[in-house]
């Protein structure tokens, strides 16, 4: 089970602390049960409760009280622990994990599971708890039942035999039902986070706005359908429980008195013991449904945390220790590298084979149209997609998975798809008065600030937020920089500034800059233009070439 699989990363103490506990609570709770039924018995003889009666049973609530608060507080404090550390590791792996991995297992299914299942886990653990209670409960006052009468010892365990029978159909369709319950949780998340990301488009385009109402309708109707039929199967649980219960009543209370020798004086007392049996095990089934959602939600966990952790990585220390051997490089060399986002097709659009090396203290421009590679090129360069062949080179040092951490902390970037963070994480010693300073040089100021160790305003247009992510690669101050049509949402001076002042600026100063651009009239700039068509690299050229002749040749 994957309960048991979580629980193991708990401390041995810890667990045994809780269970002990429980224990002590659920054989506590049975002796409550023994003295009021003992109690009662000697009443309905005409004697009163006797000292020793009262003394147990105050004694034994007392010990139930507090074992019972301390084995749930310790179970919370165990399970939220454990529940911290999961996310935690998520997180953390999700941080490590190649792009192309994280990107495959969806928004909203991440989402979903962080956040959703594991409130739920954190819910349902308490009840877990009192549900290993409750059976020990039950194991007690089977004894007492036996002790009682075997044959109606017999007949309850036949009657819990039979009702695992259709416990375990009921179970199984219901398991399935969970699967795609979270499969459906996951498509309707991610459809809520579109119309969420894509709020301007939806309400410039009517007909794109109803496209993506009837879609999240149609899921959310799926939805609804599915934990309907989750429902149906929590009521069939209950029904069969209410069935077996009756069953058996009715054959104690029908067939005992007429064909069972020496059980007329006792029947009187095995009613209420079964009715108690009966009502404990059905009100662990009734609950056994948010085991089975928080056993199903805890798989899914375990499977994605699987998924991250095939992806190799590598902690920040470990990463900024590989970087070491690359820092010093001269020359960056693509060396046949290919890439293709399916591999298992030969015939799907490839990137490559790419072969070109790329020299420190450099400007170079990667053009073509849309689609040609320029932005994929960027992303094998950086190491950020995975080649399918080929290999890429820092002087004479292969990059490989071992140190491909290290080769990435070369680059400072700001890609088309570039997520602003609100605070300069990794910068936390940067003088606020330097980012404002920057933050004046790029035209923001009146617009936002920088303090308490953020940016007050991200609410910008796409070009003021393409100029505070400059401003974040600016201040790491790596020996590559990587902008990706960074001046397409720019105004005429901006994009002035950034081709006559910001470059040269950063060339003078040793880095390699590479650029994908769609301004021709700009192309002089660089010191080489790669012109890339179809994944392929259609031409090379000096930059000057383009200060001789008209643009576009």
């Amino acid at each position: 089970m994957a309960l048991v699989e979580f629980l193991r990363g708990a401390e041995r103490a810890q667990l045994r602390a809780m269970l002990g506990f429980t224990l002590i609570a659920g054989l506590a709770n049975a002796a409550l049960i023994v003295v009021i039924t003992r109690v009662a018995e000697a009443v309905s003889n005409g004697a009163p409760p006797s000292a020793l009666a009262w003394g147990v049973f105050t004694g034994a609530f007392v010990i139930y009280y507090a074992a019972n608060q301390f084995s749930l507080l310790r179970s919370m404090a165990i399970v939220e622990d454990l529940l911290t550390r999961k996310r935690l590791t998520i997180a953390d792996d999700l941080r490590k994990s190649e792009l192309l991995v994280a990107d495959g297992l969806g928004r909203g299914r991440l989402f979903s599971l962080v956040a959703k299942e594991t409130n739920h886990l954190s819910v349902t653990f308490p009840l877990i708890v009192q549900a290993l209670q409750q059976m020990i409960l039950l194991g007690v006052s089977l004894i007492y039942l036996l002790y009682l009468s075997p044959l109606a010892f017999v007949i309850f365990i036949a009657t819990v035999g039979l009702g695992a029978v259709g416990y375990r159909a009921i179970n199984r369709r219901f398991a399935d039902v969970l699967r795609h319950v979270e499969r459906m949780q996951a498509r309707t998340m991610d459809t809520i986070l579109d119309i969420i990301h894509g709020a301007k488009e939806l309400r410039l385009n009517a007909r794109r706005a109803a496209a993506i109402d009837a879609a999240y309708r149609k899921r959310s109707y799926a939805l609804e359908r599915l934990l309907v039929k989750s429902v149906e199967h929590w009521v069939a649980l209950i029904l069969l429980g209410s069935l077996a219960t009756f069953a058996m009543l009715g054959f104690v209370v029908f067939v005992f008195p007429e064909y069972a020798t020496g059980q007329k004086a006792v029947i009187f007392q095995l009613i209420p013991i079964l009715l108690f049996c009966m009502g404990t095990l059905s009100v662990t089934l009734a609950q056994s449904p948010m085991f089975l959602r928080a056993e199903a939600g805890l798989q899914s966990i375990l499977t994605v945390e699987r998924e991250l952790s095939r992806s190799p990585g590598i902690t920040p220390d470990q990463a900024r220790a590989a970087a070491s051997q690359f820092s010093g490089f001269e020359a960056i060399s693509l060396n046949g590298a290919r890439f293709s986002y399916d591999a298992t097709d030969p015939g799907a659009y490839a990137v490559g084979p790419l072969d070109l090396t790329l020299d420190r203290g450099e400007v170079v421009f990667f053009v073509g149209g849309n689609g040609s590679g320029k932005s994929t090129a960027l992303r094998m360069l950086t190491g950020l997609y995975p080649l399918r062949s080929g290999w890429i080179s820092a002087d004479q040092v292969a990059v490989t998975p071992a140190n491909m951490a290290g080769y990435r902390e070369l680059f400072s970037s700001v890609f088309v798809d570039f997520h602003l963070f609100d605070r300069l994480y990794g910068l936390e010693h940067i003088a606020p008065g330097q980012v404002n300073r920057l933050i004046d040089e790029m035209g923001l100021t009146g617009k936002v600030t920088f303090a308490d160790g953020k940016f007050d305003q991200l609410h910008l247009s796409t070009g003021q937020r393409k100029r505070l992510a400059m401003i974040a690669a600016l201040l790491e101050d790596r020996p590559v920089y990587v902008f990706d049509e960074w001046s397409a949402e720019q105004d005429v001076n901006f994009r002035d500034y950034f081709y006559h002042s910001l470059i040269p600026l950063l060339r003078d100063r040793g880095k390699l800059v590479i650029v994908t651009s769609h301004d021709e009239k700009y192309w002089g700039v660089a010191d080489r233009v790669v012109k890339m068509d179809l994944g392929k690299v259609e031409w090379v050229r000096r930059g000057s070439d383009f200060n001789e002749e008209p643009m576009g040749k």
